[in-house]
This record gives C-alpha cells, structure tokens and sequence, in this order.
C-alpha cells in the first residue's frame, strides 16, 4: 500500500516537474520515507487526541523512536505492518504504562541486559554505518538505559523495555560470515 501510493506520487510528480525533480528512484525513495515516518506520528497524535493521552504518547515515541535510532531491532517485511505494529505499541504503553509505575527499576535492569547483550541489531542493511563503529551504538544504548534509570519514569522505562525486546532475534539469531 505504501510502496503503490509512493510510486503513483512520485511518478506523478517526476511526469509533471521533470527539471525540478531528481530521477524516479529517488523521489519514490524519498516520499516513502516521508509517509513511513510522518504517517505513525500523526496517527499516534491523533490516537492521544481522542484518548486524552497526548504528553504519554510524546513521551513514548521519543523515548522508543531515540532507542530505536541506535539500537536497530526487529524489522517488518511490509512498511504497513511497521506502521501497525510501531503505533500500536507505542499507543498501548501510552495508554497502560502506568501499570507498570512500580516496576521501573525491572524495566530498566532488563532494558540494560538486553541492550548490553543484542544492540545494535539487525541493522546491517538499514544503516550507512560502519560495521566497525557498531560498538558505539552499543554504547549510546546503554548511555540511553543509564539516563532512564535516573529519569525513573515509567514511561520511558516501559517504552525503553519493549523496544529492547525487539532487539532479540527470533530467527536463527546472527549470519555466520
């Protein structure tokens, strides 16, 4: 869906400004960019309108998406299921990480386990990043952890929590070289 909706785009725009605009490949590339990152966001601020839960879903999304950046983890095959699954989590912990405000130090203590033992994950293909320069990514995750533990907001630790746990590969775990 997203991929015919950037192509029928871009094509669009490539046909009626061909001076204005760089070849095909890279304007498809850029509007899918666009709607797979703007389109969770906005669907999220709208999910925190109508639920009245609009500061826990900014909360969420920056503290998830800030992980994400330099944790990597599971990726889904279709940007839809993506988008599926990244608004609905995010929305649940918004909604129901108050659950959990009495466990904060657990979710920190296996936040900081899983991301010392699987970050950076499953990045190899997403990231201009050189393999050699992972290490640092490791580091700047577990600098992420540390910070939550003093923040100590159940928010950030649950939102943290989940997107660790996508860091844990399910499918026969790292290609041998």
């Amino acid at each position: 869906m997203i991929d015919s909706f950037a192509t029928r785009i871009s094509t669009r725009l490539v046909e009626k400004f061909p001076d204005e605009m760089p070849p095909l490949g890279i304007t498809r590339y850029g509007i899918k960019f666009l709607i797979s990152n703007i389109a969770p966001v906005v669907l999220l601020l709208i999910i925190g309108l109508l639920l009245n839960i609009v500061s826990e879903v900014i909360i969420c999304l920056v503290a998830f998406s800030s992980l994400r950046m330099v944790s990597g983890g599971y990726h889904a095959k279709k940007p839809e299921v993506c988008l599926v699954i990244s608004t609905i989590l995010i929305a649940l912990i918004a909604k129901f990480g108050y659950l959990l405000s009495d466990y904060t130090l657990l979710m920190n203590l296996l936040s900081l386990g899983l991301v010392a033992i699987f970050a950076p994950s499953n990045i190899e293909n997403q990231t201009k990043i050189l393999k050699e320069h992972f290490k640092y990514l490791k580091l700047i995750s577990i600098g992420m952890i540390i910070v939550s533990f003093l923040l100590n907001d159940y928010l950030i630790c649950a939102a943290l929590l989940v997107q660790s746990l996508l860091l844990i590969r399910l499918k026969g775990g790292e290609k041998n070289d």
